[in-house]
């Protein structure tokens, strides 16, 4: 199934449209995105998500909004911490860290770096009040919740001096804090027929994620609390729990091309992409097949 481009007399097939992680972070990556982004949910009336979305938004966005509050405060410049990350980190080692420096620290202009410095201050402690209710702000309630993710409840911490910080998730299978397992064996047909698509893929065609994505199922079809596991079993499948969860729609929206194409083609759903190059537009792959 090809891409289209997505034009102006474009009409959805359905109503709702489902978004994953990587358009709620997008939505903080300048107006070449934003423009694009609303371009597309203009076509809906309504707009869903996973809850686990909004983990997923807290380990790439608020944690590097914390970073950067930290060493604004360690440095006492937005001058010196945009030099710090530039010519200091190794990128090989930071690139996300590099990539939302441009998002999160960019934009915050004033007389001089002192002025500046308080602006970018402002910005990142208000992101972080807002917390994961950023990811429900641009969604109708109630959001997806088979999974009833520990995190997406949690959401931002409160230090006894009073700084916001985002807990990287710790799960394990000791302490039981969610019913992915569970949600899992209700959709484990589901998830056996995402498994059998990825593997009878060209090797070369294959990502990285794609790969992990079956392995964990595979494991996770002999014993369902592997999941329960963070590091090695939620996280690695973190993208193919999403679209499970949001199954009952007839479109998705999604930047992440391999991942996603795979998933709508198996879910059966209309899939708009949204290409890092603005040039590009939005592209639409038709994967819906409605009985009449």
């Amino acid at each position: 199934m090809s891409f289209e481009n997505l034009h102006d007399d474009h009409t959805p097939k359905s109503t709702e449209v489902f978004l994953d992680t990587s358009i709620h972070c997008s939505l903080l990556k300048g107006s070449l995105f934003r423009d694009r982004i609303a371009r597309v949910l203009g076509l809906f009336p309504w707009k869903g998500t996973s809850s686990y979305t909004k983990t997923e938004y807290g380990n790439v966005v608020l944690s590097q909004a914390e970073y950067f509050l930290r060493k604004l405060n360690e440095l006492g410049s937005l001058e010196k911490i945009k030099s710090f990350v530039g010519n200091v980190l190794f990128h090989r080692y930071h690139q996300q860290k590099v990539l939302w420096s441009f998002n999160l620290l960019e934009g915050h202009y004033g007389a001089d770096d002192a002025e500046c410095t308080e602006r970018a201050l402002l910005s990142l402690r208000r992101l972080m009040k807002l917390g994961l209710a950023f990811v429900e702000e641009q969604c109708d309630r109630p959001i997806e919740n088979g999974t009833d993710c520990y995190w997406a409840k949690t959401g931002v911490h409160k230090r006894k001096d009073g700084r916001l910080y985002w807990k990287p998730p710790k799960c394990n299978r000791d302490q039981k804090r969610c019913r992915l397992d569970e949600f899992f064996t209700s959709n484990s047909k589901l998830f056996v027929r995402i498994k059998e698509a990825i593997d009878a893929m060209p090797e070369d065609r294959k990502t990285e994620q794609l790969r992990g994505f079956s392995e964990v199922i595979e494991k996770a079809l002999d014993d369902p609390t592997i999941l329960l596991d963070y590091r090695t079993g939620c996280r690695r499948l973190a993208d193919a729990i999403i679209a499970v969860d949001g199954q009952g729609y007839h479109s998705m929206f999604s930047q992440n091309k391999m991942e996603s194409e795979l998933l709508t083609e198996v879910l059966g759903q209309v899939f708009y992409y949204l290409p890092p190059n603005p040039e590009k537009g939005v592209l639409v792959q038709d994967n819906l097949e409605i009985t009449p």
